[in-house]
């Protein structure tokens, strides 16, 4: 890995469509991407997921920190220098109402607290919020929750499906904000038409770099958009030192 300012975190969000796409498209890319700490949603559920996911990992030089069988479709891998910081790694299951049978898709937040060296403990968090409204501001609320009680800057990226106006991203608006331009879309891959993938962050987090993911050095556009439906979403920031 690139020598960095140890107080930065590279974070990348993607759904990767329980690696139904380009596999080879998506691994490259993150291998150019580098990023210290990957949030992926729609990871493997079914047929061995853990060892799909380990062997994922290893393929982008990356350890799983949660993810596997019972993760909800949600993993976090990171790369060695942030995977050394982990003070402590946990999934929280969201409730969510049963209205059809898109809403059974199990829900939750996983989330990593890290100590970064230089500056202070972050934590990081993968989510995936569901297709109904009533459902998603139930997760935006769990969302919050583990904001207000972290006492540290927090990072949260995933699939939000929906965009910056909606009534969860709303919610959510006080505590975290998308730092990347509303006008980078993320879904449909193919063609996107809208920005339902974000990287959120909390006051106090310096932002360097924020933007959705088009092409890499070695995965040009028309390869990328068949990695995933989703398009990936990446922030370079620094934590601020503890006081």
């Amino acid at each position: 890995m690139t020598a960095r300012d140890p107080r930065a975190l590279r974070v990348l969000a993607w759904n990767l469509w329980e690696l139904r796409g380009d596999l080879r498209a998506a691994i490259d890319a993150i291998r150019d991407l580098d990023p210290d700490v990957l949030l992926m949603q729609e990871a493997p559920r079914f047929v061995l997921p853990t060892v799909r996911l380990r062997w994922f990992a290893s393929q982008v030089g990356m350890d799983v920190l949660v993810g596997g069988a019972g993760g909800r479709g949600l993993a976090i891998l990171a790369g060695e220098r942030a995977a050394a910081q982990v003070i402590r790694r946990g999934m929280h299951a969201v409730r969510q109402q049963i209205t059809d049978m898109n809403s059974t898709y199990p829900r939750g937040v996983a989330a990593v607290r890290l100590s970064v060296p230089g500056g202070g403990a972050v934590v990081v968090s993968s989510i995936h919020f569901a297709l109904q409204e009533p459902n998603r501001l139930a997760h935006a609320r769990h969302l919050a929750e583990l904001v207000r009680g972290a006492g540290c800057p927090v990072i949260a990226g995933g699939d939000l499906n929906e965009e910056a106006t909606g009534a969860a991203r709303t919610l959510l608006e006080p505590l975290l904000r998308d730092p990347a331009p509303q006008s980078e879309l993320t879904f449909p891959a193919r063609r996107p038409q809208r920005r339902i993938d974000a990287v959120l962050v909390t006051d106090g987090i310096r932002v360097h770099e924020a933007h959705a993911v088009t092409s890499t050095r070695t995965v040009a556009a028309d390869r990328l958009r068949e990695a995933s439906d989703h398009l990936p979403t990446l922030v370079d920031v620094s934590v601020p030192r503890a006081h």
